[in-house]
């Protein structure tokens, strides 16, 4: 893929601010769970994970043991919290790599305390509860029994018991706090059983920057540590700055006259003399074929839209009014210089998340320390 003229730029250096400013937000002691799962938002999880321990992450989260083996084999030690199910297979293998493991239940737990003492290791398990995201997680009425249960259990320590929420990006914040009040009275059943849980942890990106009762021991965001929207109803950028660029050059350049259609399905028909460039990206890497004729790509003299129907490799912008523009020029799908990502999202009817976790693998990613102009 080296000659390939395309690639996700990522600066990591724009991930360890994030991350030491979304730090800054919380109380002295308490700790940052930086979540890298699905490749770092498509980031890449090994660099990013560095990143974000360099800006003073405490500990990673990823959703499956994979991917935190996957970690473990880069080389990264930090703590690695498993955030989804974990089965009689990942739970053997995540104690064996040193991973912290979630649990649904004490049967769940049992799975784990097993793998812990027949490898003679002592495994560190976070349970899960659902106080309205009606995902994984245990009820609330259940929680404090399961918790005595698992506290039991051979090789285990039970050092943390979290809640996720379903809206904490909302501009209502009345459910948010509806399911932290829940989580907290279960966090107070638990104490109540004689049970000390060191880890208390709920807030996501939403949490941190727009509920900060809910921050307590640690946080986990997500979104936020690629400078990406937490929500799309509130500002959440301040302080923050995007991490990821997809880019690629102008293979070739050509002039068609009036009448002329672009593309397959003839969607796009020239109105007049049009310039296109073509470019190597399309729907198979992470553009979404829902812009064709719609999405739009930067160059440094401006914005050229995108013409007719996007192709699984490549797409083409009518690059008439930007007559500058010649082969090898960068166009920004994304990014510093062209659309955010929460504008293409907008434009898609989705979320800044999927943006980012749609570039697939076969675009190179390429990694830049570049410090912001002052």
């Amino acid at each position: 893929m080296i000659d390939r003229p395309a690639w996700a730029e990522v600066n990591l250096s724009a991930v360890t601010r994030n991350v030491r400013y979304l730090k800054s937000l919380m109380s002295p002691g308490a700790r940052l769970c930086a979540v890298v799962k699905a490749d770092g938002y498509g980031h890449g999880a090994a660099g990013v994970s560095r990143a974000a321990l360099a800006g003073g992450a405490d500990r990673l989260a990823v959703a499956f043991a994979e991917e935190g083996i996957e970690l473990r084999r880069q080389g990264i030690t930090a703590p690695i919290l498993v955030l989804g199910y974990t089965g009689p297979e990942g739970a053997r293998r995540a104690v064996g790599w040193g991973l912290d493991v979630t649990v649904l239940s004490a049967d769940n737990a049992r799975l784990v305390s097993e793998a812990a003492v027949s490898l003679g290791r002592k495994a560190r398990v976070h349970l899960k509860v659902d106080t309205g995201m009606s995902r994984l997680g245990i009820r609330p009425e259940e929680a404090p029994g399961a918790a005595r249960a698992i506290a039991a259990l051979p090789g285990l320590e039970l050092e943390g018991v979290f809640s996720h929420f379903a809206a904490s990006d909302a501009a209502d914040p009345e459910f948010a706090r509806e399911q932290l009040a829940l989580y907290r009275s279960v966090l107070g059943r638990i104490e109540e059983a004689g049970l000390r849980i060191p880890l208390r942890h709920m807030a996501n990106s939403g949490g941190l920057l727009f509920l900060p009762e809910s921050r307590l021991d640690m946080a986990r965001p997500g979104i936020s540590v690629y400078g990406l929207r937490a929500s799309s109803e509130r500002e959440s950028l301040a302080g923050l700055e995007p991490a990821m660029a997809l880019r690629a050059r102008v293979v070739q350049t050509r002039t068609v006259p009036a009448g002329t259609t672009v593309s397959y399905g003839r969607t796009f028909r020239a109105s007049r003399t049009t310039r296109l460039a073509v470019l190597p990206l399309g729907y198979a890497d992470g553009v979404f074929r829902s812009l064709s004729n719609r999405g739009s790509v930067g160059f440094p003299s401006g914005r050229a839209p995108i013409a007719g129907r996007i192709c699984m490799d490549q797409c083409m912008a009518d690059v008439t009014d930007l007559p500058e523009v010649r082969e090898g020029d960068v166009a920004v799908f994304f990014g510093p210089g062209g659309p955010s990502a929460g504008e293409v999202a907008d434009l898609l009817g989705t979320i800044d998340y999927e943006i980012t976790c749609a570039v697939n693998k076969r675009v190179p990613r390429i990694y830049t320390e570049e410090e912001t102009e002052s």
